[in-house]
């Protein structure tokens, strides 16, 4: 019979617990019979070529899903299929444990936290981003526009209205300059955050010529590295 080291079955151990996802979440007047689904982006992952795919038991408005993650990276909660009022929202993912609370057609507002760093991370930061008043006077201009589109039934109605026009696109670049100002900021005061690679790659991929892109991109954490968008990133630069 062969002795194992106990440093490899300690190494193992650590590695495959790392892959082990718990994600539990509550939202209120979720039915019985609805679909929630976890998938990966990208066109293809790491489990046997397979894109990664998994289903939550669904049950007294809660699911919950314990599995294995291919990797860190950003992945889609999907909750409901065609005909039961389907709604998404993606997410930065990696192991742990992760919960979500909310209530049933307004997902990407429910609550999402956890007890590991890059989930902390992660929940401050979209915090930060979502508390901009920018981004509420962006989406009242959108709802304003579809408003206007569907009086006529078409684009018509949209440019018939040259000072709303002006206000949309003055509010459109307060919005994206907005976004490079936190993406910026984020990565200048948390230069260690296992995100840091989600946020370049999600917000600031356009701004490659930067030198602040540069520095950024050296300071990424071995686990940042390691994550889908840091391969991604690191494959580029």
């Amino acid at each position: 019979m062969k002795i194992i080291p106990l440093f490899i079955l300690v190494l193992t151990a650590i590695t495959t617990n790392a892959q082990e996802l718990e994600f539990t979440g509550e939202l209120k007047d979720l039915q019985p019979g609805t679909k929630v689904i976890l998938t990966d982006l990208r066109p293809r992952s790491d489990l046997k070529g397979k894109r990664f795919h998994d289903t939550a038991v669904v049950s007294n408005d809660a699911f919950r899903f314990k599995t294995k993650l291919p990797g860190a990276g950003i992945y889609v909660l999907r909750v409901g299929l065609i005909g039961q009022n389907p709604e998404h929202r993606t997410l930065y993912l990696d192991a742990g444990i992760v919960r979500l609370t909310g209530k049933r057609g307004e997902l990407k507002t429910a609550v999402v936290s956890g007890n590991d760093g890059y989930m902390k991370d992660y929940t401050r930061f979209t915090e930060i981003m979502e508390s901009q008043e920018v981004f509420g006077r962006k989406k009242a201009i959108y709802d304003t526009a579809m408003a206007l589109m569907a009086s006529t039934g078409s684009y018509e109605g949209l440019f018939k209205d040259k000072a709303f026009l002006e206000r949309e696109t003055k509010v459109d670049q307060e919005a994206r300059d907005k976004t490079l100002e936190i993406a910026w900021r984020w990565l200048e005061e948390n230069p260690a955050s296992d995100i840091n690679a989600y946020v370049i790659y999600t917000y600031l991929a356009r701004q490659d010529e930067d030198k602040r892109y540069k520095a950024a991109m050296e300071k990424l954490s071995p686990s940042a590295r390691k994550s889908f968008p840091g391969k991604m990133l690191t494959d580029k630069f």
